[in-house]
C-alpha cells in the first residue's frame, strides 16, 4: 500500500511539473492601422462581415509551406477578426435607410511564415448591394500583406494590424468611388474586374514590438 502511495505521489509531482512547463496562452488585439482619413458618411451601410470557416476562429493562423495552414497553439485573438473588420467599417459610415449595403467576407488571414520573419496576409471580398431591390451591383476582392516584426505569432500581430488597416482603406475607397460614380450613371468597374488598382499591396513595415 505504501509503495502504491509513493508511486501515485511521484506521478502527481511529474504531472504538476509537466503542466508548469506549458507556455501560457496569450491573447492579442487586432487593431487595424489606417493611413487614410475617415471618409464622410455616405449612403452605405456595412453588413456584418462573414468569414471562411477555417478563419472563423480566435486562433491565429499560420502557414509554414504553400498550401498548408495551421493554428498557433498558444496565441489567440481577443475577438474573431471578421468582427473587428466589421466594427471598423461600421465606425466609418453613419446608418442609412437608402443607398447601398456593403457586404464583406474574410477569405483568409494568416501569417505566411515560410521564411523568417514572414508576412501577415489578409484577403477580403467586398460587394455592394442596392438596398431597395437587394441587387448586387459591384464586387471586388482585396489582398493586402505587411511584414511580420518577428518570426512568431507576436510579430505576425504587428503585420496583421498594418495589413488590416490597408485592406479596410482600400475597401472604403472602392465603395465610395463606386457609389459616387453610380449616382451619376457611370459605374467605375464591372463586377470583379479592374476594381483594385493593386492586386497585392505591401503595407509599410510593422513596428518592432517591445519585449
Amino acid at each position: 500500500m505504501r509503495r502504491v502511495m509513493v508511486l501515485a505521489f511521484t506521478a502527481w509531482l511529474a504531472g504538476c511539473a509537466a503542466l508548469g512547463e506549458r507556455p501560457a496562452h496569450r491573447f492579442y488585439l487586432l487593431e487595424p492601422r489606417s493611413a487614410a482619413a475617415t471618409p464622410q458618411a455616405g449612403a452605405i451601410t456595412p453588413a456584418p462581415t462573414t468569414a471562411a470557416s477555417f478563419y472563423d476562429t480566435q486562433d491565429i493562423v499560420f502557414s509554414r509551406s504553400p498550401g498548408t495552414r495551421g493554428y498557433y497553439q498558444f496565441s489567440h485573438w481577443t475577438e474573431r477578426p471578421q468582427r473587428v473588420l466589421q466594427g471598423d467599417l461600421a465606425a466609418r459610415y453613419a446608418p442609412a435607410r437608402e443607398g447601398y449595403i456593403l457586404a464583406t467576407h474574410l477569405v483568409e488571414a494568416y501569417h505566411d511564415a515560410a521564411a523568417a520573419p514572414g508576412a501577415a496576409r489578409i484577403t477580403v471580398t467586398a460587394e455592394l448591394i442596392e438596398r431597395t431591390h437587394r441587387a448586387p451591383v459591384a464586387r471586388c476582392t482585396f489582398t493586402r500583406e505587411a511584414p511580420a516584426a518577428s518570426h512568431d505569432a507576436a510579430g505576425a500581430v504587428a503585420g496583421f494590424n498594418a495589413a488590416a488597416g490597408t485592406v479596410l482603406d482600400a475597401i472604403v475607397a472602392w465603395a465610395d468611388r463606386e457609389t459616387a460614380a453610380r449616382s451619376t450613371g457611370s459605374p467605375v468597374s464591372e463586377r470583379g474586374r479592374n476594381c483594385d488598382p493593386s492586386l497585392t499591396t505591401r503595407s509599410p513595415p510593422a513596428p518592432t514590438l517591445a519585449p
